[in-house]
C-alpha cells in the first residue's frame, strides 16, 4: 500500500511538468502573436500619415466627392444630410472627415468595415489610388452591387418645358447609364428632384425659392421617365451621348451609390436638378 501511494504521488508531480512547459512556449511565442494582430493598426496610422502628408483633404477629388465648396464662413458641404457624414463637424470639415474615413474603411475588423464598403464606394475606391494602398491589401473590401454592373455608356437627358406646370417651366436634366441591356427603354435613369407634397402653387413656389424642400438622388428604369415626360406630359426628350469611358461611369455609379437616401436643400435657381448633376458628371471625370 505504501509503494502504491508513493507511486501515486510520483505520477501527480510529473503531470506538473507539461503545464509549466505550456506556459513557457505561450510567453514566448505571445510577443509574435501581439506583433502579428498589432499590423493592421499600425497600417492605419501609417495610411492617416501618408494622408497629413500629402494634405489629402485639400485634394480636389476629395472636396468634389463631399460636394465641398468655398463660402465667406469657410468651406462647407452642399450636402445637408448629416446621414452622409462620417465625422460629428464632416459638413465643415474636410480634414476631420477623411480621417474618420481612413479609421472606419480600413479598420482590422473585416466584418465591422463591411458596412461602409458598399456605402461609402467612391470614397474607399479614391483612397486605395491615393494612398498608394498595395492592390493585394483589403482584397475582400469590395462592393460587388458596383463591380458587378456592366457598364457601356451614359448620356444628358433634357425633357423640355412643360408651360401646365409652373415646376416644368425649364426643362428638367437626368441621366441615363447603358447598362448591358438591348433596349434603351431599360436603361437605368439616374435622377435628382425636390420631394414635393404641397399642392399649393404659392408655397410650391416659397419653399423652391428659399430651400425648404429636400431633394434626392434616385435610379430607376429609364421607360418610367419616358411615360412621366413624353407620354402623359407630351415633352418632346433630347438625349446628348456623354464620351465617358466604362471606367468613369463606374467611378461615377460609385458616387451615386454613397448618396442614396441622402438629401440636400433644394433651391429652384440654382442647387436645381441641372446643378446637381455635375456632381455626378465630376465624379466621373474630375
Amino acid at each position: 500500500m505504501l509503494k502504491e501511494k508513493k507511486r501515486k504521488c510520483g505520477s501527480s508531480k510529473g503531470s506538473v511538468f507539461p503545464f509549466f512547459l505550456a506556459i513557457s512556449i505561450f510567453l514566448v511565442v505571445q510577443p509574435f502573436i501581439n506583433q502579428l494582430y498589432a499590423g493592421e493598426p499600425d497600417r492605419v496610422d501609417q495610411f492617416l500619415k501618408i494622408a497629413q502628408e500629402k494634405s489629402l483633404y485639400k485634394d480636389r477629388y476629395w472636396h468634389i466627392l463631399l460636394h465641398y465648396q468655398d463660402t465667406m464662413f469657410g468651406i462647407e458641404s452642399q450636402i445637408d444630410d448629416q446621414a452622409f457624414f462620417l465625422a460629428p463637424d464632416g459638413k465643415t470639415n474636410p480634414e476631420a472627415e477623411l480621417e474618420e474615413t481612413i479609421k472606419l474603411l480600413f479598420q482590422p475588423d473585416n466584418e465591422a468595415a463591411k458596412k461602409y464598403v458598399c456605402r461609402y464606394n467612391a470614397r474607399l475606391s479614391w483612397l486605395k489610388s491615393a494612398l498608394e494602398i498595395d492592390p493585394a491589401l483589403y482584397t475582400e473590401r469590395v462592393c460587388d452591387e458596383v463591380e458587378q454592373l456592366t457598364l457601356k455608356s451614359a448620356s444628358l437627358i433634357f425633357p423640355t418645358y412643360y408651360m401646365n406646370n409652373p415646376a416644368s417651366m425649364f426643362g428638367h436634366t437626368l441621366l441615363i447609364i447603358n447598362t448591358g441591356y438591348q433596349n434603351k427603354r431599360l436603361f437605368s435613369a439616374v435622377n435628382y428632384a425636390a420631394k414635393t407634397e404641397t399642392t399649393s402653387g404659392l408655397n410650391f413656389a416659397v419653399s423652391g425659392l428659399f430651400g425648404f424642400f429636400k431633394g434626392y438622388y434616385s435610379v430607376m428604369p429609364y421607360y418610367k421617365k419616358i411615360q412621366e415626360y413624353s407620354d402623359i406630359n407630351q415633352r418632346d426628350i433630347w438625349e446628348y451621348s456623354l464620351n465617358l469611358t466604362p471606367d468613369e461611369i463606374r467611378r461615377m455609379v460609385r458616387h451615386i451609390k454613397e448618396l442614396d437616401k441622402i438629401y440636400t436643400d433644394y433651391y429652384f435657381f440654382d442647387e436645381n436638378c441641372s446643378y446637381n448633376l455635375l456632381y455626378l458628371i465630376e465624379a466621373a471625370r474630375p
